[in-house]
């Protein structure tokens, strides 16, 4: 099986942080890795750069400063409508367990929890292109 034109296209990634220090270092980090990466610090700016861009991978903050990222995240499921849905990795700093039951309920690949670091990121990231790579995305 190969890749369009004999050459593999680069994943989209969409980082929603509002915290613009993590936001840097989850960038520096997905470019790292070889990544395609956008930013927006809210919730509707990003809805708006998910139609634009169509990312494979969004990381995505609970606390935003216009809504909360549940939202952001019921509104991508709905745009979608059939469509290929984006592995989702929630960033937050609500570890508790009724935010981590709504992250498992709401079908995302990964959950972390701030503060975290690059290499927690990486890993992160890593699985959930494991997974888009062997095609297993639901």
């Amino acid at each position: 099986m190969g890749g369009k034109s004999g050459m593999q296209r680069r994943v989209k990634a969409l980082i929603v942080e509002d915290t613009v220090e993590l936001a840097e270092v989850i960038q520096l980090t997905l470019e790292r890795m070889g990544l395609e990466v956008y930013h927006e610090t809210h919730g509707l700016k990003a809805l708006d750069s998910y139609e634009i861009h169509e990312p494979a991978l969004v990381l995505l903050d609970i606390a935003l400063p216009d809504m909360m990222g549940w939202k952001v995240l019921d509104t991508i499921r709905e745009q979608q409508r059939g469509g290929k849905f984006p592995l989702i990795i929630v960033i937050t700093a609500y570890g508790d367990a009724a935010n981590r039951l709504m992250g498992r309920l709401q079908g995302v690949e990964d959950y972390l929890v701030k503060p975290l670091t690059p290499d927690e990121i990486e890993h992160a990231v890593a699985r959930a292109l494991d997974k888009l790579q062997r095609g297993t995305q639901d």
